[in-house]
């Protein structure tokens, strides 16, 4: 890979850390968890989820997500936090989990539009990174948001519409230009000011989307509240952990004046 970039292996090194906030094995390792995480979480036999997330077979698959993870795939599938979560969608408990009322100010970001899967727009965010590295502005010093433009529910993975987003301070101002003509262009974007209802997902982003079907299903009907036709937003809380179910997301959904 050094060879390909033209750059000695130590140098790459170094600037591939710099730019990804990890090295190339952490990197591989994270993304490897967070696929199998998600693929166990569908139900997909663990000797099959071995073989996708490029391990030889199931004891090396074992003893890496129990390093990563703190519990083997078995213990995970019937003990994660999907697990609980589907537990409150189907006793329709809307009161399961703590749901904030917050009121937030506008956020002013520089953004890089994702489209396909929302579960890969983690490539996005590290297009954002080597953006902003080059513009002299470090990607952990900023706060990190998803925006989510489109309905999974209504429109097929191909043609979902995202942004990758990361607020910016006030004197920041650079122009907004790709650094190469195949690179993706930024652009500015303001996150709406205004009350939202707050969910902190506490484990895997392959958790998601139960989290969201108990807000949508369960929270929002029993809360009386209204939402406006804004997207919803994600804000990482706890964007480098290295563990997949350690991560911290607040989920927020826009709220109509009460």
């Amino acid at each position: 890979m050094a060879e390909v970039a033209g750059m000695s292996a130590r140098h790459w090194h170094r600037i591939f850390t710099a730019a990804f906030g990890e090295t190339l094995p952490a990197l591989v390792k994270r993304v490897r968890m967070q696929q199998a995480v998600a693929l166990l979480t569908e139900g997909i036999p663990i000797h099959e989820v071995a073989g996708r997330c490029g391990y030889p077979n199931v004891s090396s698959f074992t003893r890496a997500f129990r390093h990563m993870v703190g519990v083997t795939p078995a213990e995970y599938r019937t003990g994660g936090a999907h697990v609980d979560l589907n537990v409150a969608r189907i006793t329709d408990d809307p009161r399961r989990y703590l749901v904030r009322d917050v009121e937030r100010e506008t956020t002013r970001c520089i953004a890089i539009r994702h489209r396909g899967s929302f579960f890969t727009i983690d490539r996005t965010f590290h297009d954002l990174r080597v953006w902003l590295l080059a513009h002299g502005l470090a990607l952990d010093t900023c706060e990190m948001y998803g925006v989510y433009l489109s309905d999974p529910s209504r429109t097929d993975t191909a043609d979902l519409e995202s942004l990758a987003c990361v607020s910016v301070p006030d004197d920041f101002s650079p122009e907004l230009r790709p650094l190469s003509p195949d690179a993706p262009t930024p652009q500015w974007y303001f996150l709406r000011a205004g009350r939202y209802a707050a969910l902190t997902h506490e484990g895997a982003y392959a958790d998601m989307p139960s989290s969201y079907a108990w807000l949508f299903g369960c929270w929002l009907p029993a809360s009386g509240r209204t939402l406006t036709d804004d997207p919803v937003v994600e804000h990482y809380l706890s964007p480098t952990q290295s563990a997949p179910t350690a991560v911290r997301t607040d989920l927020l959904l826009p709220l109509a004046a009460a």
